[in-house]
């Protein structure tokens, strides 16, 4: 760590300790008179007061006497209160008194304007599946419950307005959700896929999606907010301590078992799992099978050092269920504890470790230029991920106006990787070590100054470090060397990250709002790799250029401010920052130094029409402009796997992308319906491309900044509607993409890419009385790839899954789902896989026992198509052969 990153370090915890400051505040009493529009003074008018910390909760109250006066006598310690003001035929008003202390007695008076009340449809139903109130919309879950749900992604999966990704990250009306709640608090934070997906569905009361969502009570009614959050309720009596046990055995060795539990009391709440299987499940917030980041990741992505050496291919079209060989075991616990009325502490621990396996065969043909050849791969692969993590976060609430908050993370990963491979009957053996340690911490502070504005500061540093060696043999033939018994590349990445940002929001009036920033940040990333092997003389061979050690630096001070403007239904809002970049890349080996520095200004646009209360139109411009990630900063060749090489030309310029969306949302959850449409627009100037350069036993690939312009273009429509004479819900999505690139293979001219992507899907899905329930959901997939002047390269998968529910009794229920999937329809071949579950409850409902069936069509592989412009491939990878699986789940 250099000098200057250092001092910047230490200081920070000083400036936070200056921050912790505060006077000594005294009851005092508030008091007013409360008029009319037309001067007149009210009696009978409530008037309440609140701690700006829990604004919807009332901690005095009074009402107006026959000379529309009242007062308050404040019964402990406040300096800064909300006074709140309502009566049936006004409108209520409330206004913010802060530093209460400097004053004894503090004089409020309102102005109440006459309440206009519009008459709206009325829909008088106990029973109600949605109900809108505000910006909380609430689902009773037994409307959309058909028996099969297990955990609550089960169910939030079939709520109107709902999305679950593959990561399991929940997405309400197109948004990433922000927080997920259990009754209000915070219990999981970013890795809430632990609560969503082992949380009982049968805990669930209500769900409630509130729009507009402000984690920090002290900036209510100052900061605009776009966010989502999900509360859950639980129900009420189930929640002192309860959990769920179950129990899974089936031929063949398979396993499921799990046991839950969930504590809630006035001081604590908490949840905790251990859960083990070799079924392919993945109860657990990471994913070493697949590219897919978890949710928790991305939150931490610019943080997090890369990795360059492969761990093997786990893709599949298919579900997890059907190809995921694993054994995997996983244990986790999260408590919340309420030490005091001003101080929350949240603590999570959790353990990982798995056991994954494959066996990938692949056929490509390459056609480039004038030449074709084709590359025949096989690979049978091992992978042993174990994770460790802890994370907690304190809050304290210093006074009724200030608070404190610390929020720190620790995560340790130990990846061993092996394998078998063939590459054209060139059989090598690969081992993989792969050791990731990442830390962070945030400290921040707010302070509420007034009624109309707010104070936030905020630090954070963190420290990332992913050692990697790859061990190849027989190795790889280079630099016309022969006999190589062994290869091994070293590669290590290690970043640390630091920010310190200060912002203050300013409520003019009721409809504009203002912010302004400042800050600074600092990142720190040294990389060094090598590459060396053994030949039969036992000898070591170092390969000069495929060496890396190289520091890059970027500091950045920068100021930012934004606005929003609000009138009637018309949102208008717009920011701009100034950044203020130093870059530094250093060569330790060649002693080559870069230094560079530009101010660049990164502005941004947003527009939203409100027609109704039911629909919107928005849209936004973006200019960004984006430093050269670290993973484009070496120059030395680096091997990623037993075939593949990969490198850059060193190029320390922005990358400048203008971004454009136009949308239109409609959402009538009383009726059940929504529509939706995005379109986009991307113009980058110059992008990254690369240069690749392929023959039957190695792929090396270089990146390189090309000042070119291309585009990408998509269009997203989903819509949502329930017809009631059928009592069914209908759910279409429908994705158009058009990206644009280019690249050079085998020194042939610069070739422009077009990638055409075209998806779409229709969900049926029945809510009959009787004993009878389907589902239907069909889904075509056309991918076309081609380079201007050559053939195009295309497919189109369809898939289509059946889904029949029969209820023989209120406490037995079966299930059949019927799966068909065509990988590429040009080619006639194709596959069915049928599941079934009989479930039977207890009459006390504490006993549960299922009998499941997987696989039972007993498909043993998978064959699935990818094309890009110069290459067709041929890939199929083995499944979970056929099982039954007996289960039994106690709740207590």
């Amino acid at each position: 760590m250099d000098l200057k990153f250092a001092k910047v370090k230490y200081v920070l915890p000083c400036f936070f300790f200056i921050l912790l400051v505060q006077t000594i505040c005294t009851a005092q009493a508030v008091g007013g008179t409360v008029y009319g529009s037309n001067g007149e003074k009210i009696e009978n008018v409530f008037v309440s007061v609140r701690k700006i910390s829990a604004p919807n909760l009332i901690f005095q109250f009074t009402t107006t006497n026959t000379d529309g006066y009242y007062e308050i006598s404040l019964k402990s310690s406040l300096d800064s209160i909300i006074v709140h003001v309502s009566t049936i035929d006004y409108e209520p008003q409330q206004k913010f008194l802060f530093n209460v202390q400097n004053s004894r007695k503090h004089t409020i008076d309102f102005n109440l304007e006459e309440r206009t009340t519009e008459l709206k449809e009325v829909i008088i139903d106990h029973n109600q599946p949605v109900v809108v109130r505000n910006d909380t919309v609430t689902y009773d879950p037994n409307a959309f419950k058909d028996g099969t749900e297990r955990v609550i992604e089960d169910l939030i999966k079939k709520l109107p307005g709902m999305k679950v990704g593959e990561n399991g990250e929940i997405k309400y009306k197109g948004k990433s959700i922000k927080k997920f709640l259990l009754d209000g608090d915070d219990l999981f934070d970013s890795e809430y896929t632990i609560g969503s997906r082992n949380i009982s569905v049968d805990m669930v009361d209500q769900v409630q999606a509130v729009e507009n969502y402000i984690d920090n009570q002290l900036l209510k009614d100052v900061v605009d907010s776009e966010d989502a959050a999900l509360n859950i309720v639980l129900k009420k009596g189930k929640t002192d301590f309860s959990g769920n046990a179950e129990l899974g055995y089936g031929i063949s060795d398979k396993y499921d078992m799990s046991v839950t539990g969930l504590v809630i009391n006035k001081r604590i709440k908490g949840f905790g799992i251990a859960s083990y299987n070799n079924i392919g499940d993945n109860p657990t917030p990471y994913d070493f099978s697949s590219e897919i980041v978890s949710v928790g990741q991305n939150a931490d992505k610019r943080l997090l050092s890369p990795q360059l050496l492969q761990q093997g291919n786990f893709y599949s079209e298919l579900e997890d269920k059907y190809h995921r060989i694993n054994d995997n075991l996983y244990i986790n616990s999260n408590f919340l504890y309420k030490l005091s009325g001003n101080t929350k502490v949240r603590v999570g621990a959790g353990f990982y470790d798995d056991r994954l396996k494959r066996t990938n065969i692949s056929r490509s043909e390459y056609s480039v230029n004038e030449e074709s050849f084709v590359v025949n791969e096989v690979e049978k692969i091992n992978k042993e991920p174990r994770l460790y993590n802890v994370n907690w976060q304190v809050l304290h609430k210093l006074s009724e106006s200030q608070s404190l908050e610390y929020i720190g993370k620790l995560n340790y990963e130990d990846i061993n990787y092996f394998s078998n491979s063939i590459n054209n009957e060139l059989l090598q053996s690969n081992v993989v070590n792969t050791a990731n340690f990442f830390t962070k911490h945030n400290l921040n502070f707010t302070k509420r100054i007034n009624e109309k504005t707010a104070f936030v500061t905020s630090g954070q540093y963190s420290r990332s470090r992913s050692p990697q060696h790859f061990m190849l043999i027989p190795g790889v033939i280079l630099n016309g060397q022969s006999d190589i018994i062994e290869s091994d590349q070293s590669s290590k990445f290690e970043k640390e990250y630091l920010t310190i940002d200060a912002e203050y929001y300013v409520n003019l009036k009721q409809n504009t709002r203002f912010q302004f920033g400042a800050g600074y940040r600092q990142s720190r990333t040294g990389f060094n790799s090598g590459l060396s092997g053994i030949n039969g003389d036992n000898e070591i061979i170092e390969y000069q250029n495929f060496n890396n050690d190289i520091v890059y630096k970027v500091s950045v001070p920068y100021i930012a401010s934004g606005f929003g403007y609000s009138q009637n239904n018309f949102y208008a809002g717009a920011s701009v920052s100034a950044q203020y970049f130093n870059f530094a890349r250093e060569d330790k080996a060649s002693t080559d130094k870069i230094f560079e520095r530009e101010l660049i200004f990164v502005p941004s646009l947003n527009f939203k029409y409100k027609f109704s209360k039911k629909s919107v139109l928005t849209a936004s411009y973006t200019y960004n402009q984006t430093a050269p990630r670290e993973e484009n900063m070496f120059e030395g060749i680096v091997m990623t796997n037993y075939r593949n090489f990969i490198n850059n030309q060193i190029d320390i310029r922005f990358l400048k992308t203008q971004s454009y969306a136009l949308g239109y949302r409609f959402n009538d959850f009383y009726k059940l319906s929504s529509f939706n449409v995005l379109l986009s627009h991307t113009v980058r100037d110059n992008n990254y491309s690369f240069k690749t350069v392929i023959d039957p036993y190695v792929s090396t690939i270089t990146n390189f900044l090309l000042d070119a312009s291309t585009r990408d273009y998509g269009l997203n429509i989903n819509a949502e509607k329930y017809t009631h004479f059928m009592r069914t819900t209908w759910q279409m999505n429908a994705n158009f993409s058009i990206a644009q690139n280019k690249n050079i293979v085998n020194e042939s001219d610069l070739r422009d890419i077009e990638t055409r992507v075209i998806f779409s899907d229709l969900t049926g899905r029945t809510g009959f009385q009787g004993f009878l329930n389907f589902e239907n959901k069909v889904s075509v997939m056309y991918i076309s790839s081609y380079a201007e002047g050559f053939s195009k390269n295309n497919y189109t998968t369809l898939t289509n899954s059946f889904k029949a529910i029969l209820k023989i009794r209120h406490n037995l229920k079966a299930s059949a789902n019927l799966n068909y999937i065509s990988p590429d329809t040009s080619l006639g071949y194709n596959y069915w896989f049928l599941d079934s579950e009989l479930r039977l409850i207890s009459k006390s409902k504490k006993l549960e026992y299922s009998l499941i069936g997987r696989n039972l069509t007993n498909n043993k592989e998978f064959s699935t198509v990818l094309v890009s412009d110069y290459a067709r491939s041929l890939s199929s990878h083995n499944l979970i052969q056929r099982f039954l699986l007996l289960k039994i789940g106690f709740t207590f």
